[in-house]
């Protein structure tokens, strides 16, 4: 039996790249936390921060806010070198299951690992029905637009905003008068 050989047309160019699947599990996202190591002659200057001192950079500060919402508050660059961290203290949030405002309005950066962290949190706090909201500079809430994460995270601009929507949420919300 002869087999004609495949219609050039219908196959794929070898020269293309294939792409693998990212994630095993889409709700436990890895963060890429090995140690890169840079020439020196990479480096601009000889004060570059090391990766020693930029995961120290990530400051996370949980405070009680009104109606026993709490608010976390995390400043800092959330890249490889902080996403173990970031990924803890995400962890905690949701194992206290309150509700709460995630304050990342003092993050200028995000990496993907991280995004992926918000979104598996999205996912975790439907899971365990835990009412929360974001907080977040502009740059961040088109990451989570452009992504299409932005359906299952309801974001805000301010953490005065991301507040009285969880206020209104919980169904705390009582009009004066």
């Amino acid at each position: 039996m002869n087999i004609p050989p495949p219609d050039p047309t219908q196959q794929r160019p070898t020269n293309l790249p294939r792409r693998a699947v990212p994630f095993d599990d889409p709700l436990s996202p890895k963060c890429d936390t090995a140690p890169r190591i840079t020439p020196r002659s990479a480096h601009a200057d000889e004060h570059a921060q090391s990766p020693e001192s930029a995961s120290a950079s990530l400051t996370v500060i949980a405070t009680s806010a009104a109606h026993g919402i709490v608010r976390s508050s995390v400043s800092g660059v959330i890249d490889a070198t902080t996403c173990g961290t970031f990924s803890a203290h995400l962890d905690e949030i949701t194992a206290a299951a309150h509700p709460f405002v995630l304050d990342l309005t003092g993050v200028p950066f995000i990496s993907v690992g991280g995004l992926n962290l918000i979104e598996a949190l999205a996912h975790t706090t439907v899971r365990l029905d835990i009412r929360w909201a974001l907080a977040a500079q502009y740059s961040l809430h088109r990451f989570l637009t452009l992504l299409n994460i932005d359906a299952h995270i309801p974001s805000f601009t301010t953490v005065d905003a991301a507040l009285a929507h969880l206020v209104i949420a919980l169904g705390r919300f009582r009009p004066p008068g």
